[in-house]
């Protein structure tokens, strides 16, 4: 199945937000945990702000390899500033071709669903929603979900 790139790269411009900083940090948790649901307990949660660790989450139902996961596509979105599925579509044909060409390791990366960039309509990207624990669009979708939501109760 194609990912669409265009789709995921409009993802990415709709789930801009107004500010985030760390007072809108546990605005995004709440978010998550409404949204995720019973999957909440399933997934490991980063949040990054210019790359400082502000919030991390481990479901009941994880395991270490989540948190493996969990650093590979945060190292991808802090890269390539795109979310990690984004690059997974890129390179969708030959997956081999993303480490190869950009001189990157499978052990610190990883071009599967579930990082997403944080960005700041006036400034660009700020930071990272990762989510690990789901099927890797799942990871991706919560991750999005969660952004259009707070999005939505910023003015």
């Amino acid at each position: 199945m194609m990912i669409d790139q265009n789709k995921i790269i409009g993802q990415e411009k709709n789930a801009l937000l107004t500010h985030f900083n760390l007072d809108d940090v546990d605005k995004l948790v709440i978010s998550l945990k409404k949204i995720g649901r019973e999957n909440f307990d399933k997934v490991c949660i980063l949040i990054k702000i210019n790359k400082r660790i502000v919030f991390f989450h481990a479901g009941t139902q994880t395991t270490n390899e989540n948190n493996l996961w969990i650093h590979k596509k945060a190292n991808v979105v802090d890269k390539f500033d795109h979310s990690s599925l984004f690059e997974k579509a890129i390179y969708e044909e030959n997956p081999d071709k993303f480490y190869i060409n950009n001189g990157l390791s499978r052990r610190d990366y990883a071009i599967v669903g579930g990082g997403f960039p944080i960005g700041l309509e006036s400034t660009g990207i700020i930071g990272s929603l990762i989510v690990s624990g789901l099927t890797d669009t799942e990871d991706h979708d919560l991750a999005y979900q969660a952004l259009i939501d707070i999005q939505s109760q910023q003015s």
